[in-house]
């Protein structure tokens, strides 16, 4: 049994993994949101 068969604890590790990454994209877009709308404020009050 090779283990790339995807098995059903195979499976559960790879929903890990996406849940992980998922989570991460989110908390890093969010902070780079945020950064741009304060960055974008700021250029706009200094004009």
């Amino acid at each position: 049994m090779s283990p790339y068969s995807p098995g059903p604890f195979n499976l559960l590790i790879l929903e890990l993994y996406a849940t992980i990454f998922w989570v991460q994209f989110r908390i890093i877009f969010t902070e780079v949101e945020s950064r741009w709308a304060g960055y974008e404020t700021h250029s706009r009050s200094q004009c």
